[in-house]
């Protein structure tokens, strides 16, 4: 397995890996996590402006010519009451092909990210996860991130 930053070319696998997730966590939480009918497309558009966006890193863990797993840190304002100490990187989107390389490839990707914050002064990462997502909820326990805040939620409708 090899982790590398991703290109124009991997957009499309990237794409299915994270609508695959979408449809898992639409089944978790229907309201919430509720994908759009265009969700594919949009994500397409905003992956490419990632792509060249700075400051982002946007990964992939390819074995082959198989993406099997993604990772965008996008670098995250903190509020105005909190003093991290230095830069926060949001990782929202990150998923594998399969449940099961989460405790490989999930883990290779955060890993790889962790270590190339750190050397450019990031204070701390902030990983996305549903609820109910226990093969990510184990990778990043493993990781050593911890729970700092739950969203919680109501359909009004």
């Amino acid at each position: 397995m090899d982790i590398r930053r991703a290109t124009a070319s991997d957009l499309d696998a990237v794409v299915a890996i994270i609508e695959g997730q979408r449809k898992q966590y639409q089944k978790f939480q229907p309201a919430f996590w509720h994908k759009a009918a265009d969700s594919a497309a949009t994500t397409k558009a905003f992956f490419t402006k990632l792509l060249i966006e700075a400051p982002a890193y946007f990964l992939v863990a390819v074995e082959g010519n198989q993406v099997l797993g993604f990772l965008i840190a996008r670098k995250f304002p903190a509020p105005p009451v909190f003093v991290p100490g230095g830069d926060i990187w949001l990782i929202d989107d990150f998923a594998v092909s399969e449940p099961r390389h989460w405790l490989t490839i999930g883990e290779a990707l955060l890993s790889h990210v962790s270590t190339l914050l750190h050397e450019h002064g990031a204070a701390q990462i902030v990983a996305v996860c549903a609820d109910r997502d226990l093969a990510k909820v184990e990778v990043l326990r493993r990781s050593d991130l911890t729970i700092a805040s739950n969203w919680w939620t109501k359909p009004l409708r």
